[in-house]
């Protein structure tokens, strides 16, 4: 099923992208031949008037045929109007036409992402719970939080739900704080030294002390701990929270821990023995429960217009990480490795996507439609990128670059192109 939900989302990928270059070559009013969504022997065709489209066995590609698109091509019909060749018209067409497929994968997330606040996101459910204090903390040295605690506001911005209080813009909170807590019936003001970095490492939401995520490898693991167990003692000490049992490994010196854990309604007991008194690491994390938030159209708007931006932002910067990486002499081939992911790493991912839901799917589309967006503009022949780049040196000289020149730097960038495939799959296969 992997491979299945790989060709679905690369298909439709390949189909967005050709759109784009379509799309704009019928607006430069050049005659499009042929428009096709992967390689092979066709399943089907059909014409629309003068273009052919089609649709491949294999959906790992595609392309948009134009007249007169290579200088030393052939057209499968006699051009009629020369006007109508892509080597005739305006550079600045030709720009426009090359850039439209990788900018319609860049679009899709502005698309894509409204579908899936409005379907509903999961979120930590805490966050819309008040800010209780559910342990005494002592904050400055000398000012106490007690139990049932409620924070209301914070340098007189009010404060509602955790949300909030991890919400408040830092650059507000660069001189003493100022904290109002409900305690009781009664408001209290509390000034503080602290800092907000230093106010949000001490609060922190109530959890059960349950097993939520066990890192691969950890101590946990190699001590046969598992999801849901529930921490109940460490060394006859009763441990009634997260923050609890934090704060017991945290502060205890002793290098050998007995657990008392709840499995499913049987009580179980784990010796386990950490390797420093003062590191005292386990590679476990709380299960937090999560509700499903669905947002109007509006807000799924304004919301996603901010994530789309923040995404391929991220992505952009880690492809440029990536590619310094191949060019210095300072990076590891490990490194590298573990950033670069090839189609059958592609695959197993998207069937994981496809098992988790709807929005894991659109998620992972959108994720894999920027880099393919990104990845096209790199100026890498064969590549819209490299046509651009090329292009561009046209307009600049005003002159046609020489076939054979041509010729030359496309069989370079076919060969980039076919090493950098080899050593992705082979790094797939090395990692499965």
């Amino acid at each position: 099923m992997s491979l299945l939900y790989f060709f679905i989302i690369i298909a439709f990928l390949i189909f967005i992208h050709e759109l784009g270059h379509l799309l704009a070559a019928k607006w430069a009013n050049v005659k499009v031949e042929n428009f096709s969504i992967g390689f092979g022997p066709k399943i089907f065709k059909f014409n629309i008037g003068e273009t052919e489209y089609s649709l491949s066995l294999l959906p790992l590609g595609g392309y948009v045929k134009m007249q007169g698109e290579s200088p030393d091509s052939t057209s499968t019909d006699k051009i009629i109007d020369p006007n109508r060749s892509y080597q005739n018209i305006p550079n600045y067409k030709k720009q426009i036409i090359l850039f439209s497929g990788p900018l319609m994968n860049l679009i899709l997330p502005f698309v894509l992402f409204p579908l899936i606040y409005i379907n509903g996101v999961e979120m930590p459910k805490y966050l819309t719970d008040k800010v209780i204090i559910e342990e005494k903390l002592v904050l400055d040295n000398q000012i106490d939080l007690i139990k049932n605690d409620e924070i209301v506001s914070i340098n007189d911005i009010k404060i509602k739900s955790w949300q909030d209080f991890y919400l408040i813009d830092d650059n507000k909170l660069n001189q003493k704080v100022s904290i109002e807590i409900l305690r009781g019936n009664e408001i209290k003001k509390l000034q503080l030294n602290l800092y907000q970095s230093d106010l949000k490492n001490l609060i922190k939401p109530n959890f059960k002390p349950v097993i939520g995520d066990i890192m691969p490898n950890s101590l946990a693991e190699k001590n046969g701990i598992m999801i849901d167990d529930e921490i109940l003692k460490i060394n006859n000490s009763n441990i009634s929270s997260w923050t609890n049992l934090v704060n017991y490994l945290k502060n205890s010196k002793e290098m050998v821990m007995v657990f008392l854990i709840n499995r499913n309604n049987t009580l179980i007991s784990k010796e386990i023995i950490f390797k420093s008194s003062n590191n005292k690491v386990l590679g476990i994390s709380p299960r937090v429960e999560t509700i499903k938030e669905s947002l109007g159209f509006l807000d799924s708007v304004k919301k996603s217009y901010l994530k789309s931006i923040e995404t391929i932002k991220l992505i952009f910067f880690g492809i440029m990480e990536l590619l310094e990486q191949l060019f210095s002499t300072d990076s590891s081939a490990a490194s590298i490795k573990d950033s670069l992911a090839g189609p059958i790493a592609i695959a197993k991912y998207s069937g994981a996507a496809a098992e988790k839901g709807i929005n894991a799917m659109l998620q992972f589309t959108i994720i894999i439609s920027i880099n393919l967006g990104i990845i096209n503009l790199l100026p890498i022949p064969l590549l819209d990128g490299g046509h651009i780049f090329l292009n561009s040196i046209e307009m600049l000289t005003r002159r046609k670059i020489n076939a054979k020149v041509l010729n030359f730097i496309n069989k370079i960038g076919f060969a980039i192109l076919i090493s950098l495939m080899i050593f992705a799959i082979y790094n797939d296969i090395m990692n499965l």
